[in-house]
C-alpha cells in the first residue's frame, strides 16, 4: 500500500507510526486547500507580497518567485508559506475577482458552464428568461464577434406565412420592425403606438423591386403617398444644390458600350387613372440625337402630352444646337412654330418698357391710332411693324 491517497494525494497514518497528528494535520491542511475550492484572482504569475492566511489563488503563467514551476496550480498561504495543489480533470473552482466558476479541463483553467449551455432550455444573462424569451439578455451593449473570419447572425422561421424579424421597442412597446412578416418580403414597419403599424420600405423578394409606402412595389422604386405634397431633396450649405443624375449605356455593368442614335436617356412620365387603369398624361424625355463621340452625346428634349381623339404625342422638342420646335419635330430656327403666334396685346398706355423688353421684342398694340397693330422694340421705343413710325 502506498503511504498517499490516489485522488488527492493525501497522507495515510501509518501502522505503529510516531506523531500520528502530524500527518493527519498535514491532511487536514491539503484539505483545506482543495474543499470547497475559492480562489482570490487567477492572472497573478507573481505572489502578492501581503497575503492573509487561507488566501488562495490559481498561479498564473508564467510564474515567478516562490510561485515558479507552479502555473496552474492552486497556491494556498499557510502558516506563513505557500503550499501548492495541483488540479486534476475536472476540479472545479469559483474565482471570485471574476464571479465565475471555472473547471480544469486537464491542461487550463477554463468556464465550467461552457458545456452546460448545450443544450440549455432558457438562459438568462443578468435577466430571467421565459418560455417566450428563452435568452433574456438585460446590458448597455451585446457583442456577437468573429473567430478570424465572417460572422453571421441568423433568424430562421419555420414557414413562408411565420415571421421572422428584430423588433425595437419603447418601454416594450414595439416602434419600429424589420424583417419578414407573414411572407419572405423584407419590410421595414414603423409604428408610433405599438399597435398600428405603417410599412416605410418593401423590397419584394421576387423582383428586388422597392417600394417606399407600399408593399406591393411595381417597379425598381415605387413611391405610394397618401394624401398631397412633395418629395424632398434639401441640400443645407453654401456650394451644393439638389439634383438627380441618371445614366444610360448599352452593354452591360461588366462592360458597357455607348448610347445610340435614338436611346432614351432619361424619361419622366406622368399617368393619371382613368377609372380602370393609370394612362399617360405627360412626359419629358432625353433622347440621343445624333452620334455620340467621346466626350459628347448629342441629347434633345422632347415634350409629349395626351391629345383626346388623337393620343399621346409629342407637343415640343429642343434640339441639341439649341432650336425649339412646337409642332414641329425638326426646327430650323431658334424657334418654328407649326401654327399661329399670339404675342402679348396691351393698351397703349400700358405698355411695357421698350428698353427693359429690348431690341427686337415684339407686342401687339390694340388701341393705335389707325387700328391695332404689331410693334417691336429698337431698343428704346415701341415701332410700329407697318411703317416703323414710333407707337404714338
Amino acid at each position: 500500500m502506498t503511504d498517499r491517497t490516489t485522488n488527492l494525494k493525501f497522507p495515510y497514518i501509518l501502522p505503529s507510526q510516531a506523531q500520528k497528528h502530524v500527518t493527519h494535520n498535514e491532511a487536514l491542511r491539503e484539505l483545506d486547500i482543495v474543499v470547497q475550492l475559492s480562489v482570490l484572482d487567477r492572472g497573478l504569475g507573481a505572489p502578492p507580497v501581503t497575503p492573509v492566511e487561507g488566501d488562495r489563488y490559481i498561479v498564473g503563467s508564467p510564474a515567478t518567485g516562490a510561485w515558479a514551476g507552479h502555473a496552474a496550480e492552486v497556491a494556498a498561504w499557510q502558516d506563513g508559506g505557500w503550499r501548492f495543489a495541483a488540479p486534476s480533470n475536472g476540479w472545479l473552482a469559483w474565482v471570485a475577482s471574476e464571479d465565475r466558476l471555472l473547471v480544469f479541463d486537464g491542461a487550463d483553467w477554463v468556464s465550467a458552464v461552457t458545456g452546460a449551455l448545450n443544450p440549455a432550455p432558457m438562459v438568462g444573462v443578468n435577466a430571467t428568461a421565459d418560455v417566450t424569451n428563452r435568452l433574456a439578455v438585460a446590458s448597455q451593449a451585446s457583442l456577437f464577434d468573429n473567430e478570424g473570419g465572417d460572422h453571421r447572425l441568423k433568424i430562421n422561421k419555420a414557414t413562408v406565412a411565420d415571421t421572422s424579424s428584430v423588433l425595437f421597442q419603447t418601454g416594450y412597446s414595439g416602434r419600429i420592425e424589420l424583417g419578414a412578416a407573414g411572407d419572405d418580403a423584407f419590410r421595414v414597419k414603423v409604428s408610433a403606438d405599438g399597435v398600428a403599424w405603417k410599412t416605410a420600405l418593401a423590397v419584394d423578394p421576387a423582383t428586388g423591386f422597392l417600394g417606399i409606402g407600399t408593399d406591393a412595389p411595381e417597379g425598381p422604386l415605387h413611391i405610394l403617398r397618401a394624401g398631397s405634397g412633395p418629395i424632398h431633396e434639401r441640400v443645407d450649405d453654401a456650394t451644393g444644390a439638389p439634383a438627380m443624375n441618371s445614366r444610360k449605356a448599352r452593354g452591360t455593368p461588366a462592360a458597357r458600350t455607348s448610347v445610340l442614335d435614338g436611346d432614351v436617356v432619361q424619361g419622366f412620365f406622368a399617368q393619371g387613372f382613368d377609372g380602370t387603369a393609370y394612362v399617360g398624361c405627360a412626359n419629358l424625355r432625353w433622347i440621343v440625337d445624333g452620334a455620340p463621340s467621346t466626350g459628347s452625346v448629342p441629347t434633345r428634349l422632347e415634350f409629349w402630352t395626351f391629345t383626346p381623339g388623337v393620343g399621346h404625342n409629342e407637343k415640343m422638342r429642343v434640339t441639341p444646337g439649341g432650336n425649339v420646335g412646337i409642332g414641329v419635330t425638326a426646327p430650323t430656327t431658334r424657334l418654328q412654330v407649326a401654327g399661329p403666334v399670339r404675342t402679348g396685346q396691351y393698351a397703349k398706355a400700358a405698355l411695357p418698357s421698350a428698353a427693359s423688353s429690348g431690341a427686337g421684342a415684339i407686342v401687339y398694340v390694340s388701341d393705335e391710332a389707325g387700328g391695332a397693330v404689331l410693334a417691336f422694340s429698337d431698343g428704346s421705343a415701341w415701332r410700329r411693324v407697318t411703317d416703323r413710325a414710333v407707337v404714338s
